[in-house]
């Protein structure tokens, strides 16, 4: 028997993710699925650990900022432009977002139902 290193991650993948542009977060279609098809979103920063949290929302609230997550079910990604906590994210990142952005992995908190995200690890 021979050594054989065996790439699968080649392709397109089912697996949630975000990905952080100059401009936008941008949620394929899993991630909206993971979420749960909120029709807005908030957006937690925990800068000592280098974490998002997005929190699903289904109406507007007055207590935290909110931005609207548009989709439908045929929706392949929805973009949230959240200019503010993006350049704080930007900045934490150690690899910035250049032309097509940054993917990362979206994992749900199944304790606070919150899709989180870790900058220290790529997709």
């Amino acid at each position: 028997m021979f050594n054989m290193n065996f790439d699968f991650n080649i392709g397109n993948t089912k697996r949630p993710s975000v990905r952080i542009t100059q401009r936008c977060f941008s949620f394929n279609k899993n991630a909206i699925e993971l979420l749960g098809y909120p029709k807005y979103i908030a957006i937690g920063l925990d800068i000592e650990n280098k974490k998002i949290a997005f929190k699903p929302l289904k109406k507007k609230t007055l207590f935290e900022p909110c931005y609207p997550f548009a989709h439908n079910n045929i929706t392949s990604f929805v973009s949230v432009s959240a200019s503010a906590v993006r350049k704080l994210v930007i900045e934490l990142m150690s690899e910035k977002p250049q032309r097509n952005g940054v993917s990362f992995a979206l994992e749900l908190d199944e304790e606070s139902n919150y899709g989180v995200i870790d900058l220290k690890i790529k997709k």
